[in-house]
């Protein structure tokens, strides 16, 4: 059941990735041509910013096939972090490229004003931003939907600084900064029109960048902190250790840590104290003692026999819970119980 779960989160992201590369793709060359016919700053702004969204989504595309890949002697945990690692490369070139290029063109734009154009063409720029806007607004809703399966119960806000799959949120963000993006552009090149100046073209290419610089720090801050070694969701890590600490052959828990090591991926450390008493076979003791009281055999050999038992009833009973907990929460992908 777990693989087949995890089969159709991987398929679920692959599909959201590759259709955001194409989608971006196709709109990045349009706008391109949009902007060398009427030469419009926001246009430019958002040919850049389609440019970055389809390059960063490559990224999130080798980040996931990169997370697939099978555990080895080197990484004997697995790859799942390596998609966190290569979105917040694709969050720098968001940073660098969108935010950085984008908004540099604006304040240029804004700095060197030039007589509007009242000849400019606008029907087939116009069409290439709207027909943009239908398919950003597609592809960001493929992405609503596949971040709404995963984030389960929890609200958008608390899964996007929280969750454990920023790809999924980097493409839902990107995309939906895009849709805005679009709009802004189109605000920008319909308000130039209306005054006959291209200061309000230049404004919109400037906000373009600002939110492209905002959406780049936020996919930073929840991949570092997941690449850091985030540990779980604050009420699994309840739910857990409610379950350790209620189990009837533990007396207290000592210690006890997560880390997430991918979408889905979980591992628990934790140090507990055992019931003595619960460990103990009585029927057995009370046979070994007997045997060393009737002097029937000597009494080290049956010491050394009920302490070997006893490591290989402690062993067995850590075995168990292991093999409880991954049954109760399947997330748990690596448990190291250990005795304090």
């Amino acid at each position: 059941m777990e693989d087949l779960i995890g089969a159709q989160n991987k398929n679920s992201g692959m599909k959201v990735v590759l259709a955001a590369i194409i989608g971006n793709g196709t709109i990045c060359v349009a706008k391109f041509i949009a902007w060398v016919i009427m030469m419009s700053p926001s246009m430019l702004a958002e040919a850049i910013h389609s440019l970055a969204d389809t390059a960063n989504q490559i990224l999130l595309l080798i980040g996931l096939k990169h997370s697939f890949l099978q555990p080895t002697k080197e990484h004997p945990w697995g790859y799942g972090n390596a998609r966190y690692l290569w979105n917040l490369i694709s969050a720098m070139g968001i940073f660098f490229i969108g935010f950085g290029v984008t908004t540099y063109h604006g304040i240029h734009s804004v700095l060197h004003l030039t007589p509007y154009d009242n000849e400019k063409n606008l029907i087939l720029p116009i069409g290439i931003l709207i027909f943009a806007l239908m398919v950003e607004g597609y592809v960001f809703y493929l992405a609503f939907i596949d971040v709404k399966k995963k984030k389960k119960q929890a609200s958008f806000m608390s899964y996007i600084q929280k969750g454990d799959d920023p790809t999924a949120v980097a493409v839902l963000l990107e995309d939906g900064v895009a849709v805005l993006g679009l709009v802004l552009a189109l605000a920008g090149i319909w308000l130039s029109k209306v005054y006959q100046t291209d200061l309000p073209d230049a404004i919109a290419s400037l906000l373009i960048g600002v939110l492209l610089g905002g959406l780049a720090l936020i996919l930073v801050r929840s991949n570092s902190r997941l690449l850091m070694g985030a540990a779980a969701d604050h009420d699994l890590e309840k739910r857990i250790r409610k379950y350790l600490s209620e189990h009837k052959s533990i007396d207290k828990i000592t210690s006890f840590r997560t880390e997430i090591l991918g979408p889905g991926r979980l591992r628990l450390a934790s140090e507990v104290e055992f019931h003595g008493e619960s460990l103990i076979n009585r029927e057995q003791i009370i046979k070994d003692a007997e045997k060393i009281r009737s002097g029937e055999s000597d009494p080290v050999p049956v010491l050394v026999d009920t302490s070997e038992r006893m490591v290989r009833t402690l062993g067995k009973a850590i075995n168990e819970i292991e093999a409880e907990l991954k049954v109760n929460f399947p997330q748990l992908d690596i448990i190291e119980i250990e005795v304090n």
